[in-house]
C-alpha cells in the first residue's frame, strides 16, 4: 500500500517517469525526481510549466493551489502569468464554499498579475473535502532554466525566510480546536493563519534566478529537509546543514513544540532553497536570505548537524501534517 503524500522515489521513477506520452523537440526539461516544473519552448520563447494539487489544507486551498505553482515556476526562473484548476467538492457542498475557493484563486492571481484562463469545477461523489489542482505556465525570464538537479558540491545553501509556514498557518486554521486545547489564545490562531499570506517566493526566486545560482527548489511537503532531499537526489549529491542556522518563525516554532512535531519536516511552502557556490552579502540582503550549509559529494551523504551531533538522512521525508491528519 502506497503511503500518505508524495509517491515514494522508486514509485515515482519506475511507474510514472517512465511513460511521458510523446517525446516532442519542444520540450526542454522532462519531469524527473525533485523537479516540479517543466519547459517548453516556442519559435521565440521558453515557457515554465507546473501543476500542484492542494489536498492537506480545508481553508486555503484556493489561495496554495495558486502559490505552490506558481512558487514552481518561479524557482524554474519563470514569471507566472496564466493560470487554470479542476475543483472537486464533496458532497453537500454550497455555492457559497465554491465562492470561498474561487475568492481565494482570484485574490492571489490578482495579486501577482496572473490570468485565470480554464478551469473546471464540480462536485465528485468520491472526494471528502475541496480539493484544487493548479496548473501555471510563464514565460522564461532567467537566461536559462534553473533545476533542482543543477545543484553541485561545494555549493553553499540558501536559505530564503522561515520553513513551516504553510504548516503552521493549516494547524492554525484546520487544527484549531487542538492548539486552543494546548493553550493557544484566539489572537494566536489569528496571527497563526495569517501566515498563510508569506507562502509566497515568486519576487525572491526571481530575484535570485538572474545572479548565476546553480539551483533553486521550494520545499512543500516534507518540509526543508525534504526539499533537501530532493534536491540532493535529482543532483546525485549530498549536503550538511546546521539545524542552528535555519531561521525558524517564532509561531512556527512554539505550535510545532506544543504538536511535537519537527519544524524541518513540516510543509513549508514560503520558503527557498537555493545553491551556487557563493552568495554575495548584496544578494544575502536582497532577498533577506540566510547560508545554512553546504552541498557535499553524493559518498558524504546527507546530514543535519545539531549541538555537535549528526542526524544521517537516508531516506524520503514525510511530512509532519500527514502525522496529524492520519
Amino acid at each position: 500500500m502506497l503511503p500518505l503524500g508524495k509517491l515514494p522515489e522508486k514509485v515515482l521513477k519506475d511507474v510514472v517517469l517512465r511513460r511521458v506520452g510523446a517525446r516532442r523537440k519542444e520540450v526542454v526539461l522532462w519531469p524527473s525526481f525533485g523537479e516540479d516544473a517543466g519547459a517548453v519552448k516556442s519559435s521565440k520563447d521558453i515557457y515554465i510549466v507546473s501543476m500542484d494539487p492542494i489536498t492537506g489544507s480545508k481553508s486555503f486551498v484556493g489561495w496554495l493551489a495558486v502559490h505552490a505553482s506558481a512558487n514552481d515556476v518561479a524557482v524554474c526562473g519563470g514569471r507566472p502569468q496564466w493560470f487554470s484548476s479542476t475543483i472537486l467538492l464533496p458532497r453537500g457542498s454550497t455555492a457559497a464554499d465554491l465562492k470561498k475557493i474561487v475568492d481565494q484563486i482570484h485574490l492571489a492571481c490578482r495579486r501577482m498579475d496572473v490570468a485565470v484562463v480554464t478551469g473546471h469545477s464540480e462536485v465528485a461523489p468520491f472526494v471528502s473535502s475541496p480539493v484544487v489542482i493548479g496548473h501555471m505556465t510563464g514565460k522564461l525570464v532567467a537566461p536559462t532554466p534553473v533545476t533542482t538537479s543543477g545543484a553541485k558540491p561545494g555549493d553553499e545553501i540558501l536559505l530564503v525566510k522561515s520553513p513551516g509556514l504553510e504548516g503552521a498557518a493549516i494547524l492554525s486554521a484546520d487544527f484549531a480546536d487542538i492548539l486552543r486545547r494546548k493553550g493557544f489564545t484566539e489572537r494566536e490562531l489569528r496571527v497563526g493563519s495569517l501566515l498563510i499570506k508569506k507562502t509566497s517566493v515568486v519576487e525572491e526566486a526571481l530575484s535570485l534566478a538572474s545572479t548565476g545560482v546553480n539551483c533553486m527548489h521550494d520545499p512543500t511537503e516534507g518540509g526543508l529537509l525534504g526539499g533537501l532531499y530532493e534536491v540532493a537526489e535529482a543532483a546525485g549529491v549530498g549536503f550538511e546543514v546546521n539545524r542552528s542556522r535555519v531561521p525558524i518563525h517564532p509561531l512556527v516554532q512554539r505550535i510545532c513544540e506544543k504538536m511535537d512535531i519537527d519544524p524541518l519536516r513540516l510543509i513549508s511552502s514560503g520558503a527557498l532553497i537555493a545553491t551556487a557556490p557563493r552568495f554575495s552579502s548584496r544578494v544575502l540582503a536582497k532577498v533577506g536570505g540566510r547560508i545554512i550549509g553546504k552541498i557535499l559529494s553524493r559518498k558524504q551523504g546527507m546530514r543535519v548537524i545539531e549541538d555537535g551531533r549528526e542526524e544521517r538522512i537516508k531516506g524520503p521525508i514525510q511530512d509532519e501534517l500527514w502525522r496529524i491528519i492520519s
